[in-house]
């Protein structure tokens, strides 16, 4: 009972650093403080019993990293995108919990190539998929504070989507 209870609050802390990794100004900072939400909340899957979840932010943790050193739009970027999508889906299924692997696994696998290739705004209409993904894998394995950060992700991509959306030009 104690490391549910640990593993919880670890899901609420990588929660609130992800809050503030939003007020990040640079890309290399954004990875950053994320890489360390993303460290909590591999720890929280752990504690939950949820391996699938825990496995798969390992690889989410050293694609942070990967991205932190690699220029955008360079070969190199390209080449750890592919091969962090891919050790996702074998991660995912290697670490099996039945069809809810599936949800995490297509969810952090999509996010891998938006968050690489895409533009902000592409990557915000993704989240919306891959965090309802994430949102019904962590209500699946009772992660209270990932039901909130996947939930939080949803409503700041919505925002996002409203306050960045491309006006026709009115006649």
């Amino acid at each position: 009972m104690p490391q549910i209870i640990l593993g919880q609050v670890l899901g609420f802390l990588a929660t609130a650093i992800t809050a503030l990794s939003y007020q990040a100004n640079t890309k290399k900072k954004l990875l950053f403080i994320q890489s360390v939400a993303t460290l909590c909340t591999c720890l929280a899957y752990l504690f939950l019993n949820a391996q699938s979840g825990f496995l798969l932010n390992v690889i989410c943790l050293i694609r942070n990293v990967c991205f932190y050193f690699q220029k955008e739009g360079t070969g190199p970027i390209y080449l750890s995108t592919a091969l962090c999508a891919a050790a996702m889906i074998l991660t995912g299924i290697f670490s099996w919990q039945g069809p809810i692997s599936l949800l995490i696994m297509v969810a952090l696998a999509v996010n891998t190539v938006f968050l690489s290739f895409g533009k902000p705004q592409r990557l915000r209409y993704s989240i919306l998929g891959t965090s309802t993904l994430v949102l019904i894998y962590n209500v699946a394995v009772f992660s209270l504070g990932g039901i909130l950060n996947e939930a939080l992700a949803i409503l700041s991509s919505f925002i996002g989507i409203l306050r960045f959306r491309e006006h026709s030009p009115k006649p």
